[in-house]
């Protein structure tokens, strides 16, 4: 799911950057600052894990293969910009380590994976948990993932537009090859994430999901 460096130009990164900046500097002061000290080795083990699991491919149809991301669990348990800021530091990770994504596309992706997606999985979140906590932690992070890969199409499809020479795939054929595996990654997103937020709920003594 991530964008590779040279894939997008200038005219779509730049301003990706200019609104990705100052919502690093919120997520870091709300999440990670100094008043938030008992919240930070949760908040650092969990980023780790989502680190771990995206580097886990799962084959699908076809020959290519998706991932999960582990971070639509920390917009539920801690608020979307925590998410924001933990995806963006496994993006910096992987791609100085693993050659994943790149410098130039990192705000793209992190807007992408680590806010869009889990912000919209949040809300969902927060409409149905009065009704079925479960289900909530369930579906929240099952959207996550989907919606995170339809924003990545629509850049892809958006740089198509504005010069193909970065990017010549059209929007339908780019859709279909990442929303289909994105929604099947979604249910094991899902799943995982309620699993996770019950035993966190256990070893809290909160209520879990």
């Amino acid at each position: 799911m991530h964008v590779p460096d040279g894939f997008l130009s200038p005219l779509v990164t730049l301003p990706a950057y200019a609104a990705a900046t100052p919502l690093w500097a919120l997520g870091v002061r709300r999440h990670f600052g100094s008043a938030q000290v008992e919240a930070l080795p949760v908040l650092g083990s969990l980023t780790a894990v989502a680190f771990v699991i995206q580097t886990l491919m799962i084959p699908i149809p076809g020959g290519t293969s998706t991932h999960l991301l582990g971070v639509p669990l920390l917009a539920l348990r801690y608020g979307p910009l925590a998410a924001f800021v933990a995806e963006s530091l496994v993006l910096v990770l992987q791609a100085l380590l693993l050659g994943a994504g790149g410098v130039t596309v990192l705000a793209v992706n992190a807007l992408a994976m680590g806010l869009i997606g889990p912000s919209a999985g949040w809300l969902l979140h927060r409409v149905l948990r009065p009704v079925h906590a479960g289900a909530a932690a369930f579906l929240g992070a099952a959207v996550a993932l989907p919606v995170a890969a339809a924003v990545v199409a629509g850049v892809l499809g958006l740089q198509q537009r504005l010069d193909p020479s970065y990017f010549p795939g059209p929007l339908p054929v780019v859709a279909a090859a990442l929303l289909l595996p994105a929604v099947l990654a979604g249910l094991l997103e899902g799943a995982y994430t309620l699993v996770a937020m019950r035993l966190l709920g256990r070893v809290r003594g909160g209520a879990g999901a």
